[in-house]
């Protein structure tokens, strides 16, 4: 019989880490997810139909077993039935009330799970529960003692909700005074003071109990994207997700709180213009100045030897005087005070 090779290899790190936090999730003081939860997220069903997210994964030679055992299906026939098959067969059951949640999770053992189906399907099963602090230090320690993150990594991602505190400043600000005595002895006394030394003298179980969860989480969603949770292991379509299943096994869940209301941009003839108040000399003077050159001469005009430009014409000695005299001073003409007050009466 030829050897079956998993999708995921228990001997990798990143695997051992989702067996053993999903082992400890089917435990009392793990259980972020319940039999209901892992059934509908795995075998989502209505009275209109189901998707299989995890059958068509299985080998027949895995799958078969679990339906026998279920009483569902001969050992023989499961054997030999297609995804499809399988999937009528489960549903079907589950529809009569054959199968109940807690028998869907104890046939399918977590390392039946953890070795078949992709792994960021896992993920988002388990991320998107209520994460308890036991379930955060399981997560957290696991990962450490497996090498999927150091101490360096955690104190240079782990920051407050505001941004302001980062490392060491996040982990004190939760600790009594008391804890901070302790926690220096310890340093002292180890004469370690690297990152490693730091975690070391505190303790993850310290730095989970002290530290709120929604920093925790931040820092845990920073280490699933690190280690490929989310991104390597995102099941495709290929792999027999719809895009919009796909979609919601890599990404955690949505925040609750609504994204900020984008900048809204005022159209140009809504831009204010500067109050007469505010005006100085030099931007009358400015204005004066624009108003005697007119607009820039465009390529035809130059071409045609500056005609074109019904604005602005050129006087004797190269300067620029206006071609059509303002409606203020017909004669076109008068002392520069002359012009700054008209500019003055022209601006509102």
């Amino acid at each position: 019989m030829e050897r079956l090779i998993p999708r995921n290899d228990l001997a990798a790190p990143l695997t051992k880490f989702c067996l053993t936090v999903e082992e400890h999730r089917r435990t009392t003081e793990g259980r972020v997810r319940t039999s209901s939860e892992f059934l509908q997220h795995f075998f989502p069903y209505t009275e209109a139909g189901s998707s299989d997210l995890v059958f068509r994964y299985l080998p027949k030679e895995v799958r078969g077993p679990i339906l026998s055992e279920w009483h569902i299906r001969g050992l023989k026939a499961a054997l030999r039935d297609s995804d499809e098959k399988i999937e009528s067969v489960v549903y079907d059951a589950l529809t009569a009330g054959d199968i109940d949640p807690d028998s869907f999770e104890q046939g399918l053992s977590p390392d039946i799970v953890i070795k078949w189906v992709p792994l960021a399907s896992w993920w988002a099963l388990w991320r998107g529960g209520k994460l308890s602090k036991r379930a955060l230090l399981k997560a957290f320690d696991t990962a450490y003692t497996l090498g999927l993150f150091d101490a360096k990594w955690f104190l240079d991602t782990v920051e407050s909700r505001s941004g302001k505190l980062r490392g060491t400043e996040v982990i004190a600000e939760g600790l009594t005074k008391a804890d901070l005595t302790e926690w220096v002895r310890r340093i002292h006394e180890s004469g370690n003071g690297s990152p490693t030394g730091l975690i070391a003298a505190i303790g993850w179980d310290k730095i989970v109990t002290q530290t709120p969860n929604d920093v925790l989480i931040a820092a845990l969603d920073a280490f699933a994207l690190k280690g490929g949770l989310t991104i390597a292991s995102t099941p495709s379509v290929a792999d027999g997700l719809s895009p919009s299943s796909a979609s919601s096994a890599s990404s955690p869940p949505a925040p609750t709180t609504p994204p900020a209301a984008p900048a809204r941009s005022v159209p140009p003839y809504r831009s204010r213009r500067p109050e007469p108040a505010l005006l100085t000399d030099d931007t009358v003077m400015a204005a004066v100045e624009s108003e005697a050159m007119g607009p820039p001469p465009t390529e035809q005009s130059q071409r045609d030897g500056g005609e074109g430009n019904t604005l602005a014409s050129t006087a004797p000695g190269g300067s620029m005087r206006p071609s059509t005299p303002p409606e203020d001073d017909p004669s076109g003409s008068g002392s520069l005070r002359d012009r700054i007050d008209f500019i003055r009466r022209r601006i509102p």
